[in-house]
């Protein structure tokens, strides 16, 4: 899981299975207007305003 897509109503849970799903630095970001052609809800399947990213890279 790379990102989780979320509503207003939906962000905080997920959050939640960000932290419990193993993110190692979960960011919480606006989906890009661009971006939003149908991105739906991860648990509700309304529109998606958020995207919850793992922060965490290998790279550093």
């Amino acid at each position: 899981m790379d990102c989780i897509y979320a509503c207003q109503e939906d962000v905080g849970e997920a959050l939640d299975d960000a932290v419990y799903g193993g993110f190692e630095m979960p960011i919480l970001k606006p989906v890009n207007p661009v971006d939003n052609v149908e991105v739906k809800c991860a648990y509700c399947q309304s529109p998606a305003i958020y995207v919850v990213e793992n922060g965490y890279s290998s790279t550093i």
